[in-house]
């Protein structure tokens, strides 16, 4: 196993103890995505979900904020493996984490040694490395990406939109045909430049962008 073929999301509102757990994950050589709190998380995985979560429960003002995120998690199709760190060791915490998802549920104050173990076990078992996806690939037949450029050509024919629109359209070319695309999973994509409240007029114009191009059958 190689341990750079692994993302891991670390969820921790305590700056010291993030950095500490950062720190330790990346000199075993992950990835390491840090959070401070269970919204950023939850709109980076709207855009790419990691193979392993780490989170304490109580986030901030929430105080079941892992838990919440746990069960954003359960929305995906895709099984992440979640690893629960804190305080609260009541047997009815204990076992709301695991009913949750969680595959372990470690006691703070934590032993690095120990969780470094685990996550290299929970990896090994539960998770396959994440292939490297062609950025330019699009699961919409007939529908091109040019990704470094912010381009779309749809039957090898420019489309006329804005960065924005591009890396919008960009999420329904990856979804697939059929598929459903989230209104968060739209605005995440913009890195929050676009309101959910104007995501709308943002798909007319991408649709319009499409009817301007003469329809071409070969």
């Amino acid at each position: 196993m190689h341990n750079t073929d692994y993302r891991i999301a670390v969820i921790e509102d305590d700056p010291i103890q993030l950095e500490t757990l950062v720190l330790a994950l990346q000199q075993q050589g992950f990835v390491v995505e840090a959070f401070n709190n269970r919204i950023s998380a939850e709109q980076r995985f709207a855009q790419s979900l990691p193979n392993l979560v780490i989170s304490d429960i109580i986030l901030g003002a929430e105080m079941d904020g892992g838990f919440d995120l746990a069960k954003h998690l359960l929305s995906y199709n895709q099984p992440i493996p979640i690893i629960f760190l804190s305080e609260r060791q009541s047997e009815f915490d204990i076992y709301t984490g695991h009913a949750l998802g969680a595959i372990d549920y470690l006691p703070k104050p934590i032993s690095l040694n120990v969780l470094m173990v685990k996550v290299k076990n929970l990896l090994r078992i539960t998770a396959s490395p994440k292939p490297k996806v062609d950025e330019n690939r699009s699961k919409i037949i007939n529908l091109t990406l040019a990704n470094e450029k912010f381009k779309a050509y749809w039957h090898q024919k420019p489309l006329d939109l804005t960065a924005t629109e591009f890396e919008m359209l960009k999420q329904f070319a990856n979804a697939g045909e059929g598929s459903v695309v989230s209104y968060d999973s739209l605005q995440a994509s913009t890195q929050g430049v676009v309101e959910r409240n104007t995501i709308n007029t943002h798909i007319c114009r991408i649709r319009n962008a499409f009817k301007k191009l003469p329809l071409t059958l070969t």
